[in-house]
């Protein structure tokens, strides 16, 4: 009975950090063309709880009515879908994060952290969406998008957390356990290693946010036209973004190196490694086509979620080995 229990809270985990993920390419989606304010109020859009299709449902003074700090509401009705649907994606990964919470209540006494870590990020959400408003009344305040996505990120750590620690609960559990193949350490210097990876990748996710924020606001002043010069005129702010990538990923092969070295002693930790090395490439490749095709809006996401995976990946990593190695963790 237990274990079915944790093999269903494990699949339940798995939509929760699908969900997020997806929440993830959707906000970026409403960045990427520019339909932050598709939605001029919160929790409604245009007052109302389905978006209107055309300008002739709104009121002649929709413009005044629903203006945010003295600027003028604009209706497009692809933009104000993109953000209603960006809305609505968050209020069901919300429902999907309650109902796991709901499910871990049975885990209170056996691992009871796997309950209050789901409750945590209950709370979280209702963080986020809270945020989410104050970034609409806000006009989108750049500092208040980097705490979006810095909520997002504690999110994403703390599902990723629940994956590996209910998959290695599962096996401790399982009557078929290979012990061998489960109970494969690791020196504590290559977490310690990839802990300072999974810094240094959250600082450039933030970097990339700050890059997005300059280009939102040339992309303004220039009223969304010479699209191929936006990448030179930001100047500062994508040369450290671009520079710090390079290092990143130097970084990163050379660890791959050193695991590859061990791989016959460490077949886990080399899986993780390809997995990293191989999402880190089409990362640097989506960052390439950005760069020099004039940053093409449909690239934009895939370079965030690239990012994301890459950094669950990377705490994946770490948490594999922390909880597998002292299971008292969990």
């Amino acid at each position: 009975m237990y274990l079915n229990q944790l093999k269903r809270f494990y699949k339940i985990v798995l939509v929760t950090i699908v969900t997020i993920y997806i929440v993830i390419i959707a906000g970026s989606i409403v960045r990427s063309t520019g339909s932050g304010m598709g939605c001029p109020d919160w929790p409604k859009c245009f007052d109302t709880y389905i978006p209107p299709t055309h300008e002739s449902q709104l009121p002649a003074n929709y413009k005044v009515r629903y203006s945010v700090k003295g600027h003028p509401a604009e209706f497009n009705v692809y933009k104000t879908w993109t953000e209603y649907g960006n809305r609505l994606i968050g209020a069901i990964s919300g429902l999907v994060v309650i109902f796991q919470c709901i499910y871990a209540i049975r885990f209170f006494k056996s691992k009871s952290k796997f309950f209050w870590y789901s409750f945590l990020l209950v709370i979280l959400m209702g963080l986020q969406g809270v945020l989410g408003a104050k970034v609409v009344y806000s006009l989108l305040a750049p500092l208040l998008i980097t705490l979006h996505m810095f909520f997002a990120l504690v999110i994403l750590g703390i599902l990723v957390w629940l994956v590996v620690a209910v998959k290695i609960e599962i096996n401790t559990q399982s009557i078929n356990l290979d012990l061998n193949k489960s109970s494969e350490t690791l020196p504590k210097i290559y977490s310690r290693i990839m802990w300072v990876f999974i810094v240094l990748t959250a600082i450039q996710i933030f970097l990339g946010t700050e890059v997005r924020s300059e280009i939102d606001v040339l992309s303004f002043a220039l009223d969304y036209q010479e699209k191929e010069t936006w990448i030179d005129r930001i100047g500062i702010a994508f040369i450290i973004h671009r520079s710090y990538s390079i290092v990143l990923t130097l970084a990163t092969a050379l660890f791959a190196y050193k695991i590859y070295q061990t791989r016959q002693l460490n077949p886990i930790a080399f899986n993780y490694a390809k997995a990293i090395c191989i999402v880190m490439f089409f990362e640097i490749l989506a960052g390439i086509i950005l760069s020099y095709c004039a940053l093409p809006a449909w690239v934009q996401p895939i370079h965030l979620l690239l990012a994301t995976i890459l950094l669950g990946l990377q705490m994946a990593f770490v948490f594999r080995f922390m909880v597998g190695q002292n299971i008292r963790s969990v």
